[in-house]
């Protein structure tokens, strides 16, 4: 994304970035919901969807991503708001850097998990007190054992993250072929 020395404006850019944001936060937490009324409240229900591969396991992370912090404790509200800052970051990005319609779809996608899970983690009840994130998409390996047992959140994140990196990859190698500085020169 290149800068613009322009002021803040709306955009299409902005507003495809809004879209995936809100579609990607509402899918999440609609999709938890699903889970709990379909799995019940209780941590540790399961549902065999696609023998063995794919499973549908309720839990409640009370902490990080991939529990690298266990439990979070009275910290969890600073982390939910945290998550509504880096949704704001990264709609003030879309409005002021030149981005296409496909980086800031991606960066919606990193908004809306982070909007869906920061939400969770500030205001879902679990059971036993305190608050956690909903997880409950669980892959499991064919040689035993799971990937960490995940949301649409994570996913949205992981895709949005993905797509900028391919995307830097790419440009970063188009940059660097030959001739790609003789282009931009040679009309000038």
């Amino acid at each position: 994304m290149a800068q613009s020395g322009a002021p803040l404006r709306f955009s299409p850019q902005l507003a495809w970035f809004a879209v995936a944001t809100l579609i990607g936060g509402g899918c999440d937490l609609q999709s938890k919901s699903w889970a709990l009324s379909t799995l019940g409240e209780v941590p540790g229900q399961a549902m065999m969807l696609v023998e063995p591969w794919l499973e549908l396991e309720l839990t409640y992370n009370r902490g990080t991503a991939f529990s690298l912090i266990p439990d979070l404790g009275a910290s969890r509200l600073v982390f939910g708001v945290i998550a509504i800052a880096v949704v704001v970051l990264l709609a003030f990005m879309v409005a002021r850097w030149k981005s296409d319609r496909v980086e800031a779809i991606a960066l919606g996608a990193l908004a809306g998990g982070a909007l869906g899970n920061g939400l969770d983690r500030a205001l879902r009840e679990a059971p036993g007190g305190g608050t956690g994130v909903i997880d409950f998409i669980k892959l499991n390996y064919p040689w035993g054992g799971n990937w960490p047992i995940f949301n649409i959140a994570d996913a949205l994140v992981l895709v949005g993250v993905a797509v900028l990196l391919l995307r830097r990859m790419r440009a970063v190698e188009e940059d660097a072929a030959p001739g790609a500085g003789a282009t931009a020169t040679a009309g000038g």
